[in-house]
């Protein structure tokens, strides 16, 4: 039975994730890819059709 390591990516004092490091760097990136994508005029117009 193998036992899968998990990594815990290194948060700043008040708790949020610290953006200096590689994999805080990488969150970062998908957050803004997701606000992006969000936001996009696709999902806007379908939003005013709900």
């Amino acid at each position: 039975m193998a036992v899968k390591k998990t990594t815990s990516v290194k948060k700043t004092k008040s708790g949020t994730v610290d953006k200096r490091t590689k994999e805080g760097k990488a969150i970062c990136a998908r957050m803004a890819k997701a606000r992006k994508e969000k936001n996009s005029l696709k999902n806007r117009i379908l939003r005013l059709f709900k």
